[in-house]
């Protein structure tokens, strides 16, 4: 959070979007706010993977999110297919009802396949028009490689890009693609913005991770680097 500069009090509703990383930056961040004695909601406009072992408000149910954020401090919220392990989104209605009771909500609002970089399809992301905050996720592994190897849907990518599917992808290609309304800045529209460049802890020096924050912030972009593996 210090290093993008995020302040929830200002902005309490964060929408992350983009590549591989969101679900791991969503519980490092939880992590942070519930240390300094945030109450945290976490849900999802999409999907997520449904995590048996973590407090659960199936549903968004009001009783459950209030117990769960006495308890834990925070709490996941949202509807659960059991047959395929997987969380999904909460109607609008819902999502109002349960707003009041958290310091800050945290929303999945992407998905990516588990890749580390990918440009939105047209119903994507699914961005609540409550959201205060938008951050992008960028996977580092991403770059240098083959855009078939390391991109969601890597036609749609390649076709951005004005690529073929087996050329690699450059830094300047992740600023486009960060930075761009027809990538991960996607209907974010006047919301604040930032950029997380996961995965800085696999390359051999940290010169390009540094050079896109750099080439980010020369284009009004706060951006930070870093690694979200378990400590």
């Amino acid at each position: 959070l210090k290093a993008l500069d995020i302040d929830t009090d200002r902005y309490p509703v964060l929408s992350v979007v983009g590549g591989g990383g969101k679900t791991s930056l969503i519980f490092r961040m939880m992590e942070e706010l519930t240390a300094a004695g945030k109450k945290v909601l976490i849900t999802t406009t999409t999907h997520m993977a449904y995590e048996p072992d973590r407090p659960f408000a199936e549903d968004g149910d009001m009783i459950s999110i209030k117990q769960n954020l006495e308890e834990y401090g925070y709490t996941i919220a949202a509807s659960l297919d059991r047959e395929k392990h997987k969380i999904g989104a909460l109607s609008e209605e819902k999502l109002k009802e349960i707003k009041v009771l958290a310091d800050v909500i945290l929303i999945e609002a992407d998905g990516a396949k588990r890749y580390p970089l990918k440009v939105p399809a047209s119903w994507e992301p699914v961005i609540w028009e409550q959201t205060d905050l938008v951050i992008a996720v960028v996977g580092m592994d991403a770059v240098g490689r083959p855009i078939r190897e390391v991109c969601h849907r890597p036609e749609c990518v390649a076709d951005f890009l004005g690529k073929e599917t087996e050329e690699k992808l450059t830094e300047e290609d992740i600023v486009k693609i960060a930075t761009s309304i027809c990538g991960l800045f996607k209907d974010v529209e006047e919301r604040v913005y930032r950029v997380y460049l996961n995965k800085s802890d696999i390359l051999r020096e940290k010169e390009p991770a540094e050079h896109i924050v750099e080439e980010l912030e020369r284009k009004n972009t706060v951006a930070a680097y870093g690694s979200l593996l378990e400590e």
